[in-house]
């Protein structure tokens, strides 16, 4: 039997307008890609990984 997949932790993506996104990724830098392609030209300030979500 297979086990069941481990689930990815989740990450808050804020930029400087004041928008934020979360995303499940497996690294942080993926999450920022997602976010960009939401919000294209937005300037990323910080990426944060939320609690309750790491493997």
């Amino acid at each position: 039997m297979s086990e069941p997949a481990t689930p990815l932790p989740t990450f808050r993506v804020f930029f400087h307008d004041g928008k934020t996104f979360d995303f499940e990724a497996g690294h942080p830098l993926i999450a920022e890609k997602k976010a960009r392609a939401a919000h294209p030209g937005g300037f990323v300030k910080k990426v944060k990984i939320l609690k309750g979500t790491a493997k």
